[in-house]
């Protein structure tokens, strides 16, 4: 009888803590970008460290793009994605480039993990103006479609009153994956390669290792009409962030952020938050761009609702009321 009394405890506290550490099991897609950028390697990055700090959590990293990542995460394609700022704002509106279709279950994780850069790189010894590179006399080398890469460049042809169909016509575009617009670039198979990275971007680097290269400062009038009109953020590329980058670059600027839905559960993605921000350390092992990522700005600014685990952990450590 006492044995039974106390064997039953025992086997109840057993039971619970087995509940305790399997509840958020399970296997997640994480969406991200082309493979060999800044994304892909971000999203396997956070990836492993989820896995080695909470071994019940699976994410298995998947290519995805700026724009198709919002909807993918929405429709439960994909669980977790990476996101641009411009276009979650967009998303959950149903605004361009996602009209009429507001994505109702989209929720933000952790805002701000880094901070992205458009570079427009070119030969170093070229100094034609920006305007007159989508004159359609130059090769440019842009991402595929539907990355935030290659939006952003429809945003800029917009402002220049050019179009894909003018400058296809004239097969002056060139569509690929980043290794192979490096590739091109170096074979002078192109004039310039459009490109939205954190800092450095190793596809830069490789770029520059078979081509002197440099990069194209944006003009302060469209730098101004896309960040009123898109929410693009403005700032420098730093001289001495690459080699050959002997003075500050003027760009434009989005923000990486992770989201889920509403469909996964509050404690995983509670996990998720969890790992991250006691592991901050660790993140710029995965990329230098994740140097500055902030725990304290994480719960974003409310332009995109939280993920109710993502808030519950805020809340806990005294960064969200």
């Amino acid at each position: 009888m006492t044995r039974i009394l106390t064997a039953k405890p025992l086997f109840l506290s057993v039971a619970v803590l087995a509940a305790a550490t399997t509840a958020h099991a399970g296997t997640y897609e994480f969406t991200a970008g082309d493979v060999g950028g800044t994304w892909y390697t971000t999203a396997a990055g956070i990836s492993a460290l989820v896995h080695e700090k909470a071994p019940d959590i699976t994410m298995k990293t998947v290519p995805g793009g700026g724009v198709s990542n919002p909807s993918k995460v929405d429709k439960g394609d994909s669980q977790f994605g990476l996101v641009q700022s411009i276009f979650a704002v967009a998303a959950v509106k149903g605004a361009d480039p996602f009209t009429g279709k507001p994505h109702q279950k989209l929720r933000l994780v952790a805002d701000d993990l880094a901070i992205n850069y458009l570079h427009m790189v070119k030969a170093a010894d070229d100094t034609t103006t920006f305007a007159n590179i989508l004159d359609g006399k130059r090769k440019i080398g842009i991402p595929k479609s539907g990355s935030t890469d290659e939006y952003s460049f429809r945003y800029v042809m917009d402002y220049y009153k050019t179009t894909y169909a003018k400058l296809k016509a004239d097969g002056k575009i060139f569509n690929a994956g980043y290794t192979d617009l490096a590739s091109s670039f170096k074979d002078h198979q192109i004039d310039y390669v459009w490109v939205l990275f954190g800092l450095p971007s190793s596809m830069v680097l490789d770029a520059s290792e078979g081509r002197a290269v440099g990069l194209v400062s944006f003009p302060d009038d469209l730098r101004q009409h896309l960040s009123k009109t898109y929410g693009y953020g403005q700032k420098v590329i730093p001289a001495g962030t690459y080699q050959f980058l002997k003075q500050d670059v003027s760009v434009l600027t989005t923000a990486t952020s992770l989201y889920s839905s509403t469909d996964v559960p509050d404690d995983v993605v509670y996990q998720v938050v969890k790992v991250l921000c006691e592991n901050t350390g660790r993140l710029p092992e995965i990329h230098k761009s994740l140097s500055d990522f902030s725990c304290k700005d994480a719960a974003g600014t409310g332009a995109v609702a939280l993920h109710p685990g993502a808030a519950k952990y805020y809340r806990e450590r005294g960064f969200l009321k």
